[in-house]
């Protein structure tokens, strides 16, 4: 055990160097996917080498510089000394409605630094639930903005919900995407899909053109692509699924928590599947983070390794969370965990701009 903590010392010594030459880290150096398992607060802290510089600033009392914007903080899974909040004014979160094919989609946008956070909830969500609120917090007071939006047939916005599918509500995200990029400016997105936003998010990204994409990198939460055709309907008695053929709609109850399904989002649900067609089948090429509780009480945890594996991208890193339930939101370090997986992605942007830049023509 000693032999291999001495090795991961020296990784971290050899890679702290090889920053102070480059001024980044490559992404050569960890390989092209990362696979990281862990179990308690204590490993989330020592989450190693994706947080190295804003660690060794800490370690030697030098000002956070984070991840190249002035004064923003450092990692949220470093030192509780480093600054938490920018020199800056804190914005005010703005309310607002688009009107999209027809509908009114209801939105919470919070002005600031790109890349915009984009938060998809999970299934009967609101825009307004623990984890919306506690992101929009955390983009505040580091100063970056923020985005979430009620679904179609959901809170504040318009629509039947028996009509919702995964196909509107993926459709409504590329639009909403698109009307940052318009009416805010935010020409860079990070989606951050909980639960079935996971699975929406997916569909969202497949295809988009490389490398002018508004996407930059995706965080799921216990994404549950599939769920409806491969664990929900199954497990129902034939009572309720007559009753959904029937009326159109029937509440159930899915690990221990109620929820309200329709024909509608279980038919489409078949025309959406992701997991069933192999490896690198799903044409999302960008860096994902997925959190998976392995303690989940409505999906297995082994969804997260099919979700890998399917994924076109190479720059994917699972993080499991020992004793972690579906929500991933009862403990400080449930929401640590999306913060770094954001600043993760952050960093994988920069790292790619500068190749970039490097490549254009003089």
């Amino acid at each position: 055990m000693r032999k291999s903590t001495s090795a991961i010392v020296l990784t971290v010594s050899a890679l702290l160097a090889l920053e102070g030459a480059l001024g980044f880290i490559p992404a050569s150096a960890f390989g092209p996917s990362s696979l990281m398992h862990r179990g308690s607060s204590a490993h989330a802290r020592k989450s190693g080498a994706l947080c190295l510089r804003a660690q060794e600033e800490t370690r030697q009392g030098l000002p956070a510089t984070g991840l190249g914007w002035e004064k923003r903080p450092a990692s949220s899974l470093t030192d509780s000394k480093a600054p938490k909040t920018r020199d800056t004014d804190m914005k005010i979160s703005q309310k607002g409605e688009v009107k999209i094919d027809g509908h009114v989609l209801a939105y919470d946008y919070l002005p600031g630094d790109g890349p915009t956070i984009f938060f998809l909830p999970a299934l009967n969500q609101t825009r307004h639930g623990t984890k919306a609120s506690a992101l929009k917090t955390w983009c505040r007071r580091t100063g970056r903005s923020f985005f979430v939006a009620d679904y179609y047939g959901v809170g504040k916005s318009s629509g039947d919900y028996a009509e919702a599918t995964i196909s509107r509500w993926a459709s409504d995200t590329k639009q909403l995407v698109k009307y940052l990029s318009d009416q805010h400016a935010q020409d860079k997105v990070i989606l951050v899909g909980a639960g079935v936003g996971g699975w929406v998010m997916l569909h969202a990204v497949q295809g988009q053109e490389q490398p002018l994409r508004p996407v930059v990198g995706c965080v799921g939460v216990a994404a549950d692509p599939d769920f409806t055709e491969t664990l929900v309907w199954p497990a129902l008695d034939q009572a309720t699924k007559d009753k959904v053929m029937k009326d159109g709609i029937a509440d159930i109850t899915w690990g221990g928590k109620p929820y309200t399904i329709t024909k509608a989002l279980i038919q489409d649900g078949k025309k959406m599947l992701l997991l069933d067609k192999g490896t690198s089948s799903i044409e999302v090429r960008c860096p994902v983070r997925l959190i998976q509780g392995l303690g989940d009480e409505e999906i297995p945890s082994e969804t997260a390794l099919k979700l890998s594996d399917a994924l076109q991208a190479e720059d994917v890193v699972i993080t499991y969370v020992k004793y972690g339930k579906h929500g991933l939101e009862e403990y400080e370090d449930d929401f640590k965990r999306i913060h770094f997986a954001i600043e993760d992605i952050e960093r994988s942007d920069t790292k790619a701009n500068f190749f970039r830049s490097l490549n254009r023509p003089v």
